[in-house]
């Protein structure tokens, strides 16, 4: 007849150290993930806080388009602005960008690049699964820039 095992005291204190060391391991690594993640997301929120009250015209338009603030987006454009060639007040501006939420998705990142002149930028804007091109034409009047014109939202 055999009888059972049991591990020594020693043992036992053994394995409830490692146990013990696996959980502080643990836990320190969830607290350094935390504190991680909070620095990283406050440094994104300082980043775009400062392209919003510094960036050019095009990314602080496009970024409250983002966080759809639609009436501070329009403010951004000339009041004979026109888009697809149709003047846009901001009623029209609002009715638009929430039509082009719901079919395309919110927008949610753009690339910007300016061409023969700081006038003209073409934006790649994205929403959803969905890119496309939306050229800007800019003009300043009595040292502010405003949009005049872009072929779509």
């Amino acid at each position: 007849m055999s009888v059972p095992m049991s591990l020594k005291p020693e043992q036992q204190q053994s394995r409830r150290s490692r146990r013990r060391f696996w959980l502080l391991v643990g836990a320190s690594s969830i607290v350094m993930c935390i504190i991680c993640a909070v620095s990283v997301g406050f440094a994104a929120s300082s980043a775009i806080h400062t392209v919003k009250q510094h960036g050019s015209i095009p990314e602080r338009y496009y970024l409250n388009i983002i966080g759809s603030d639609y009436s501070t987006a329009s403010s951004y454009l000339d009041r004979s602005a026109t888009i697809g060639g149709q003047p846009v007040d901001q009623q029209a501006f609002t009715r638009l960008a929430k039509a082009a939420d719901a079919q395309y998705g919110t927008a949610h990142g753009i690339l910007l690049s300016t061409e023969s002149d700081a006038t003209h930028v073409t934006v790649t804007v994205s929403r959803g699964l969905h890119s496309y091109d939306v050229h800007l034409v800019l003009k300043q009047e009595n040292g502010t820039w405003k949009i005049i014109s872009a072929d779509e939202i």
